[in-house]
């Protein structure tokens, strides 16, 4: 209402200034002026704003695809391994099978035994080479592999203490559960918001503060805050245009009060509005949409020292 005002204003300013100028008060026409000039500001007040959003949804979007692209990367490069190691180790018990053949063959032959050594040292080089290759392959597999195993139990670890922190809210619309490696927290709409705002409420507040307090003491976890609408469409008004503004407006003010504790490392935050194109089930009822419209914070390890061992093979 107040941007179809600001519209109007204008008009109606001009209308009376050359429809009715002799019959209007010089105080009455300053007063439409300045009306008029107040909501030319107010528009491109919301023209920047709207920009801003927009920028911050396609970073925090190509952000969230990068880590998730990442962390597939290294899963499948430690299949590669398995299966290179696996491969590995058939050769080697073939070289040595091959080997000790080779070897009962020259032992009990006594024609052509030079021959046979030649090929008989030969096989030992190759037989060296593959073991030094199947043992840096099992050294740098367990090496992944204990990692790995060290970072599931990290998350594993940070799930309980965020489930302990959080438990006198679970009864309130707040789930904890780890996943392909991370742990997602999901917060239900009334846990947090009113019906169309991204005001968070005081008992949201309390749940995000815990939060912080755990990321504050896990500087090596990065946080994506996630924000999910249902599909009922939201009729612009204000500042927020439909869904998406308003799934990026509550993943946004869940950062901001994230970043109140000044231990949070703010590189590692970042909000992404999903819409209501992510459903967990679907929207055909009063109860479902109501399970659609939550804010999950994902919580995930540093894989950093992953790629650096894979980078080096």
């Amino acid at each position: 209402m107040k941007n179809i005002t600001c519209l109007l204003v204008p008009a109606v300013a001009v209308f009376l200034l050359t429809a009715t100028q002799s019959c209007v008060s010089s105080k009455k026409y300053n007063e439409l002026l300045d009306k008029q000039t107040r909501c030319m500001d107010r528009n491109m007040e919301l023209e920047k704003s709207n920009q801003a959003c927009q920028t911050e949804l396609t970073e925090s979007t190509a952000l969230g695809k990068r880590l998730q692209a990442e962390l597939d990367a290294t899963h499948t490069e430690l299949d590669t391994l398995r299966r290179d190691y696996i491969l590995a180790a058939a050769d080697l018990a073939e070289l040595q099978e091959s080997y000790a053949n080779m070897d009962k063959e020259y032992k009990s032959t006594v024609s052509g035994k030079d021959a046979l050594a030649r090929q008989l040292s030969l096989r030992e080089s190759e037989l060296a080479e593959k073991e030094a290759v199947v043992d840096e392959q099992a050294r740098k597999l367990a090496e992944l592999q204990g990692i790995l195993d060290s970072k599931d139990k990290q998350m594993r670890e940070l799930k309980d203490r965020v489930s302990e922190a959080l438990l006198g809210f679970q009864d309130k619309g707040l789930t904890v559960q780890t996943k392909n490696g991370k742990v997602y927290v999901s917060m239900a709409e009334k846990l947090l918001f009113s019906s169309g705002s991204w005001t968070v409420n005081p008992q949201g507040r309390e749940a995000i503060y815990e939060i912080a307090n755990i990321m504050a003491k896990n500087p090596d976890i990065h946080v994506m805050v996630e924000g999910h609408t249902d599909n009922v469409p939201l009729r612009g008004k204000g500042d927020v245009k439909d869904n998406w503004d308003l799934s990026v407006k509550r993943a946004t003010s869940i950062v901001r009060l994230l970043l109140e504790n000044k231990d949070v490392e703010p590189a590692n935050v970042s909000a992404c509005g999903r819409g209501e194109y992510f459903p967990i089930v679907d929207n055909d009822s009063p109860e479902n949409r109501a399970r659609n419209r939550r804010t999950e914070i994902i919580l995930t390890p540093d894989l950093d020292e992953l790629f650096q061992i894979i980078e080096s093979r």
